[in-house]
């Protein structure tokens, strides 16, 4: 079985544009936000209609109180409504917020995705998941199915400093529920992301590395940065055009 390749339909300008967009690439998955309005199912039919399926939805949740914590619970019943089988999420807290807490309440949250057979991806963002050994630490304590990590190869240089990707993903591999493609220049904080294969990320070992942990996907490009800002709709075809020739020429896409 080949690798599930899927793209943020935020590098368009709507659902719309990016579920026509995408199978003129050669994609045909897509990390959606929230639906609008919670019309799941109609966001569902809109990307099936372009023969696009939806592989993840993209949100973020606060652990700052149980408050915050409920409103991602919509988006999961949203995802276990249509069959969407993991759920991309930032997961923020704020300093002030004892570890205690942070573990407890993404135990929580974790349980309520797995009795949806939902998986709940947290991303590679601080406090949580700076770096493989942050993320390991804190998928360790919560010690539950239901929460696995993405990993985004971009922001391993963009929130740290003297490591790399393959180094971090190695410390990791085994808690991988999902993947963000994303190139850089390397810069620590830096905004660029050139197209993937274009910048100092090295895509082969992470493939590698994945595949010996028989990991398959959903591979996601997150198609941003200060780079990708200025340009129309049609540069950002062209611009997810070249990231797939890339995974071609490597191999990571049939």
């Amino acid at each position: 079985m080949g690798n599930i390749i899927s793209c943020r339909t935020g590098v368009f300008d709507t659902l719309q544009v990016a579920f026509e967009s995408f199978p003129r690439a050669g994609v045909v998955h897509a990390e959606v936000p929230p639906a609008p309005g919670g019309d799941y199912r109609a966001m569902a039919e809109l990307a099936a209609r372009h023969g696009v399926t939806i592989a993840t939805i993209a949100t973020h949740v606060s652990l700052d109180s149980e408050a915050t914590c409920a409103e991602l619970l919509p988006v999961i019943d949203g995802a276990h409504r249509i069959g969407v089988p993991r759920i991309f999420v930032s997961v923020q807290a704020g300093p002030d917020v004892p570890w205690s807490a942070v573990v407890g309440r993404l135990r929580q949250l974790a349980e309520y995705a797995h009795q949806r057979q939902v998986i709940l991806c947290m991303e590679t963002h601080p406090r949580l998941g700076t770096n493989g050994d942050v993320a390991r630490k804190t998928l360790t304590a919560v010690g539950h199915p239901g929460l696995r990590f993405n990993f985004d190869t971009g922001n391993i240089y963009y929130y740290n400093e003297g490591t790399d990707t393959v180094t971090e993903l190695k410390k990791v591999a085994e808690f991988v529920a999902s993947v963000h493609l994303k190139d850089t220049d390397g810069g620590f904080k830096s905004p660029i992301f050139p197209p993937i294969g274009q910048g100092v990320v090295d895509f082969q070992g992470v493939f590698r590395v994945l595949a010996e942990v028989g990991f398959t996907g959903p591979y996601t490009l997150e198609i941003e940065g200060d780079n990708v800002t200025a340009l129309d709709a049609a540069g950002r075809q062209e611009f997810l055009r070249a990231c797939v020739a890339y995974l071609h020429q490597v191999g990571a896409m049939a």
